[in-house]
């Protein structure tokens, strides 16, 4: 996409089995950068594929092209938010806000009082959920994944009230 151009109308939306893999492939791309600092264990990737079954998927898709992905899944009091992405090309430019925006109108439109999101600290994502509007309210060691380039990594806990 030519930087020069307008950015297009984003319609967000929930997936369906058709948009499976380019939602895949999207998330692939934006997690790749991320893989240089954390790897989560085989016991993890065993879990999100199995909460992958009974979250709810959302797109992004600009011009019919899937631009990026998010996952979702109902708690008692709050929504968890899995695996943001949005494709390196189409980064910084809003999208992951309105992800999120519409993941917290889901949110509200349940009563639920607060969207919950994990991070790893060392990927520097910490400050742009902050900028959503999402707060620190615990942070740990991670021990689901695992760093060539830190010996430790910190899981931290966001929460964003709807």
């Amino acid at each position: 996409m030519n930087s020069t151009h307008p950015m297009h109308d984003i319609l967000i939306r929930e997936a369906t089995p058709a948009d499976a893999a380019a939602a895949t492939a999207v998330f692939e791309a934006a997690f790749a950068p991320l893989r240089s600092i954390y790897q989560p264990t085989g016991a993890a990737l065993a879990s999100q594929a199995e909460r992958a079954q009974v979250g709810t998927q959302i797109v992004a898709e600009i011009d019919g092209t899937i631009v990026a992905t998010v996952q979702y899944d109902l708690h008692d009091n709050h929504i968890h938010v899995i695996g943001l992405a949005v494709h390196p090309d189409f980064q910084r430019k809003g999208i992951a806000r309105q992800l999120l925006d519409w993941i917290c109108i889901q949110a509200k439109n349940l009563g639920q009082p607060a969207v919950v999101l994990y991070t790893i600290r060392e990927t520097g994502n910490v400050p742009l959920f902050e900028k959503l509007e999402f707060h620190i309210t615990h942070e740990e060691t991670a021990t689901w994944c695992v760093s060539e380039t830190y010996r430790e990594l910190h899981d931290v806990k966001l929460e964003r009230l709807v």
